[in-house]
């Protein structure tokens, strides 16, 4: 999505006379508060502060961040809703089969990478809010039973429905909400109340939000996109770079129709969950037949299904192609008899990635999930951290302008094939020690004028 975003766009025609038309849209740019969205001082976050209990939050020692991205509804229309109502990820329970700790009460073990004694800690916890579109900016936020739901981003499928390019079937216009840079900046921010450990930040999303989850993974490490100063995440004004994110889980949601819009250059460790009798974003995937007409004009646009998202994702961070079938987990869906999850995990990706995919048999969109599911879930993100690649500790504001001259062109690209193979040269972008393919990508992904 292009960064510069306008202050209004023209208003897409209105396929349905149910459907109310306004003159223009207005768009509420990175004002947050106008999307009706929390400014990142204001986003619920919780810890465990009952010291000397188990998950209690030692803020002397670096802790997993999870961020839990709701759907467009209808649980509660908000992240808080949807956790207390559905999810339940943060207070313990009992389902009849398995004991669940919580998150609040699940301690981490953090082992100092330059020595020193295991020490525990626990979670930091937040729940954004999506935006929400109102009868100035929108054309279908006030129709059907979809009416003012909340909603990211994503995707061109999921779920600006308002903010399509007409005449287009691949794009958002530049007015929607850019919440890729929202969670990233979020994230930055979150690093600076909390003491974040920087190899687990974890993202899960349902449905719209598992959408989301796959669009920042998409976007890990991509310099091109991000790179900007946010004064409210950081005061001191200064470029706030890609912040690394070491897995995203989701369910029921789905990745990118064209792969070409998946550009990210750091590996994200990928747990992909879908349910195959999930009849709101199927399996096999389809078409958005719910908006077409009253939301935007034109034909449904395709979704991908399951097996192309994960399989996308095997690509991405070159595992292993077999994969292997491990242990399900049963129960899977409370709400169902005899439902079970396969799981079918691919390893030893790019700088240790993993892919996993949860098959769901005889479940649905909404499922109610068992504790085996809730425990399983939080062992995966804990079993996955940020995978080995380097972070450097400084960015450049324009990575791949090695020749200082404000663009990114074919004169640095000169400079990195001239480097290749070697070690230690301002051409290594990514900074894992050696110029090579990888540093392509980075300065492919920034190519043009430098930003400022």
């Amino acid at each position: 999505m292009n960064r510069i975003m306008h202050s209004t766009v023209l208003a897409l025609a209105m396929l349905t006379p149910f459907a109310a038309v306004h003159a223009q849209q207005e768009s509420c740019g990175y004002d947050w508060a106008c999307w009706e969205m929390f400014p990142y001082a204001e986003v619920p976050v919780w810890t465990n502060d009952d010291v000397g209990t188990p998950g209690a939050y030692d803020p002397d020692v670096p802790s997993p961040l999870m961020i839990y991205l709701h759907s467009n509804g209808p649980y509660g229309d908000s992240g808080v809703g949807e956790e207390e109502f559905w999810l339940r990820l943060w207070p313990e329970s009992y389902d009849g089969f398995e004991y669940y700790p919580g998150l609040r009460n699940w301690p981490v073990t953090h082992t100092p990478d330059k020595g020193g004694p295991p020490r525990d800690t626990g979670w930091i916890y937040a729940l954004p809010n999506g935006a929400r579109d109102t009868p100035n900016n929108a054309t279908c936020a006030d129709v059907g039973s979809w009416a003012y739901w909340r909603y990211w981003n994503a995707t061109p499928n999921c779920c600006a429905y308002n903010w399509f390019t007409p005449d287009t079937y691949d794009e958002v216009g530049d007015g929607a909400p850019d919440h890729a840079t929202y969670l990233n900046n979020l994230i930055a921010y979150l690093k600076t109340q909390y003491n974040v450990d920087e190899d687990r930040v974890y993202v899960y999303g349902y449905s719209n939000g598992g959408y989301m989850c796959h669009r920042l993974a998409c976007e890990n490490g991509n310099y091109g996109f991000y790179g900007y100063p946010d004064t409210d995440a950081d005061p001191s004004g200064d470029i706030i770079p890609p912040q690394p994110i070491a897995a995203v889980a989701t369910y029921a949601g789905v990745t990118f129709m064209d792969p070409e819009n998946c550009n990210g250059v750091w590996p994200t460790n990928v747990l992909h969950t879908h349910d195959m009798g999930d009849q709101s974003c199927l399996y096999a995937g389809g078409l958005d037949t719910g908006f077409s007409g009253t939301c935007y004009p034109g034909l449904p646009r395709p979704y991908p299904g399951a097996i192309a998202t994960v399989s996308s994702w095997i690509f991405m961070n070159q595992t292993t192609g077999e994969g292997e079938m491990l242990e399900s987990i049963v129960p899977f869906d409370l709400a169902v008899p005899y439902s079970m999850a396969q799981v079918l995990d691919w390893p030893d990706g790019r700088y240790g990635s993993t892919v996993q995919h949860w098959r769901g048999i005889f479940g649905s969109h909404g499922a109610t999930f068992a504790n085996n599911y809730r425990n399983r879930l939080v062992e995966w993100f804990l079993d996955n951290p940020r995978p080995g690649y380097a972070i450097a500790p400084t960015q450049p504001a324009c990575i791949g302008d090695l020749n200082d001259d404000g663009q990114v062109n074919g004169a640095d690209l000169g400079l990195v094939f001239a480097a290749w193979g070697e070690t230690g040269v301002p051409a290594d972008l990514g900074g894992d020690g050696t110029v090579g393919g990888e540093d392509i990508g980075l300065l492919l992904a920034a190519w043009g004028s430098c930003p400022g």
